[in-house]
């Protein structure tokens, strides 16, 4: 049985990154999930999650030019 994901940060804007354990064949693999307003993305290393979200909350915040 899998473990439920950790939530490990939450931002100001209400963003969240969560992380993963994921068991496939003889290893378990960390991925983290970035998610702010519906847009998420899977993620190799936190980095990567935190730069996702810090992107995805300046193009959803009010006043971006769509």
């Amino acid at each position: 049985m899998s473990q439920m994901p950790e939530l490990i940060h939450t931002s100001s804007k209400g963003g969240s990154i969560y992380r993963y354990d994921i068991p496939g064949g003889k290893s378990t693999f960390t991925r983290f999930l970035s998610c702010y307003l519906g847009s998420c993305k899977f993620c190799n290393d936190f980095e990567e999650a935190e730069t996702h979200l810090k992107a995805t909350e300046v193009l959803f915040s009010p006043g971006f030019p769509t």
